[in-house]
């Protein structure tokens, strides 16, 4: 397989699994999913002639402005999670998170944050890797729900006091083995460096 080929297939991988992961909390408050109707659709929620299949120009997909391909984005904490050896960094992306409305306290500035990676490593490494990173950072390793589709998946939370209370900041680490790499992607919510 060319190198061409190989970078496209990683990067592929990455906004799967980054797809993934941003869609993966979507819900009603009774957990059950939920479905925006838009291009492509109709109200009933099955699928309606798009543009590409009509035959029709197709517009290229637009990416948040917040991510970064091949660095660090923009706001995001290089300290948090430094790229391993034998590791590549794909993308990353960094969003403040809005405080919540109505709060009388001064809140702690919060940024939502995912980094994809890809290693040749084992996914146990790869795990291994992540889990010595975050746990000098000062977080603790919590158990995760299963995520179908990944070959491993686990949580860590850190949790500090402030002057305007307790800060807890969560990082989901998730890893999709290809057969040739893993990829690896740590997203959640850490304080804002």
């Amino acid at each position: 397989m060319s190198r061409f080929a190989t970078v496209r297939r990683t990067a592929a991988l990455a906004a799967a699994v980054g797809l993934a992961f941003a869609t993966a909390g979507c819900g009603d408050e009774t957990g059950a999913a939920t479905e925006q109707a838009g291009a492509g659709s109709t109200a009933t929620g099955t699928p309606g002639p798009s543009a590409a299949a009509s035959g029709g120009p197709t517009e290229l997909p637009t990416f948040d402005p917040s991510s970064a391909v091949a660095t660090y984005a923009q706001g995001f904490p290089p300290d948090l999670f430094p790229v391993p050896e034998d590791a590549t960094l794909l993308a990353s992306s960094a969003q403040p998170v809005a405080a919540a409305k109505g709060s009388k306290t001064k809140s702690v500035p919060m940024t939502q944050v995912t980094l994809n990676l890809s290693s040749s490593l084992p996914t146990e490494r790869v795990v291994g890797q992540a889990r010595k990173i975050l746990t000098r950072q000062g977080f603790k390793q919590i158990s995760a729900p299963d995520a179908s589709g990944l070959t491993a998946q686990t949580a860590f939370v850190r949790i500090t006091k402030t002057k305007s209370g307790e800060v807890q900041e969560s990082l989901v680490v998730g890893v999709l083995d290809d057969g040739e790499r893993r990829l690896c992607s740590i997203s959640g919510t850490v304080r804002t460096p």
